[in-house]
C-alpha cells in the first residue's frame, strides 16, 4: 500500500495518540481531530484519503460525520470504529458508505489490513479484453441495461489472505478452521504452507484459543476480546449472525455479478 493522507477523528486521547503515531511510522501523513465538528472544519478534508472516525463523538456522532465526509470527499475510504457495537449501527454506517465497522479494541495490524483491502482494491489494474469483429444481423437488437453490480469489501478475509499467500478468499465458517474448513486442511497439507512463516502467528492463535471462552472471530483477530456467552451455539447468537448476514449479502452480490456477466 503507497504511503496516503489520513484523518483520525477520535474524542479519547490514548486512542487517537495510539492511532496517529502507529500510521505515522508506518510512513502516511496523519491529521487528527477530537469531535467531528472540527474533522469537517479541516481545510484539506478534499485530500484525504483514508478517514477513520469512532461512532460515538462529542456533539454529532460518528454516522452523521460519516454522510457529510461522503458528501464533501465521496472518494475518501472511511473506516468507523466503536466500543459500542450493535447491528443497527454497522448496517446504517455500511449503507451510508463506511467500508468496514470494526469493534473496540481491536489489533492496529488488524486495521491496517482492512485499510489495505480498501485502499488497494482501487489500484489493481484491468484486465484485458480481447476485441472480436461483432457478427452481422439482420435486425438490430434492442439493447437491454442491467443495473451494474458491485461487489463490495471483504469483512470477513480468510486468515490464508491475511497472511499474504492467497490472494483473495472471504471466510464463510467464522473462523472454524481447525474444525470445519476444508480449504485451511488442503492448505496445511502442503509442507510448503504448513512451515510458512507467514501463516504461523495466525495457527497458533486458534491452537491457544481452543477450549476457551473467547469468541471463535477472536481467532483471526477480526475483534481483539470478546468471551463467547452461548457456549459456541453460533447459530443463537446475534453477533455471530451480523457477520453470517454480511457474508450471505456478498454472496448473494457475487452470484448476481456471475449471472449479470453470463447473461
Amino acid at each position: 500500500m503507497k504511503r496516503v493522507s489520513m484523518l483520525v477523528v477520535e474524542d479519547e486521547a490514548i486512542m487517537r495518540e495510539a492511532l496517529v503515531d502507529y500510521f505515522s511510522r508506518e510512513g502516511h501523513q496523519v491529521d487528527s481531530a477530537d469531535d467531528g465538528d472540527k474533522a469537517l472544519e479541516k481545510v484539506n478534508l478534499m485530500n484525504y484519503k483514508i478517514m477513520i472516525i469512532d461512532l460515538k463523538l462529542p456533539g454529532r456522532d460518528g454516522i452523521s460525520v460519516l454522510k457529510e465526509v461522503r458528501a464533501k470527499n465521496p472518494g475518501a475510504k472511511v473506516i468507523i470504529i466503536t466500543a459500542f457495537p450493535s447491528k443497527e449501527t454497522k448496517m446504517e454506517a455500511l449503507r451510508q458508505g463506511a467500508v468496514d465497522y470494526l469493534q473496540k479494541p481491536f489489533e492496529m495490524e488488524y486495521l491496517e489490513t482492512l485499510i489495505k483491502q480498501a485502499y488497494d482494491v482501487e489500484e489493481l489494474p484491468a484486465p484485458e479484453v480481447e476485441e472480436f469483429p461483432a457478427p452481422e444481423v439482420k435486425e438490430v437488437p434492442v439493447p437491454i441495461f442491467k443495473e451494474p453490480i458491485v461487489e463490495e469489501e471483504i469483512v470477513n478475509p480468510c486468515i490464508w489472505m491475511q497472511a499474504g499467500i492467497v490472494q483473495k478468499r472471504m471466510c464463510t465458517l467464522g473462523y472454524q478452521c481447525l474444525g470445519s474448513c476444508k480449504f485451511h486442511a488442503a492448505m496445511m497439507k502442503k509442507e510448503k504452507f504448513n512451515n510458512d512463516p507467514r501463516i504461523k502467528p495466525f495457527i497458533d492463535k486458534l491452537h491457544s484459543l481452543l477450549g476457551g471462552r473467547d469468541c471463535r472471530y477472536t481467532m483471526n483477530g477480526s475483534i481483539s476480546i470478546r468471551s463467547c456467552p452461548r457456549l459456541y451455539h453460533c447459530e443463537r447468537c446475534e453477533f455471530d449472525q451480523i457477520f453470517q448476514d454480511e457474508i450471505d449479502r456478498q454472496l448473494a452480490i457475487k452470484n448476481a455479478r456471475r449471472k449479470n456477466i453470463q447473461a
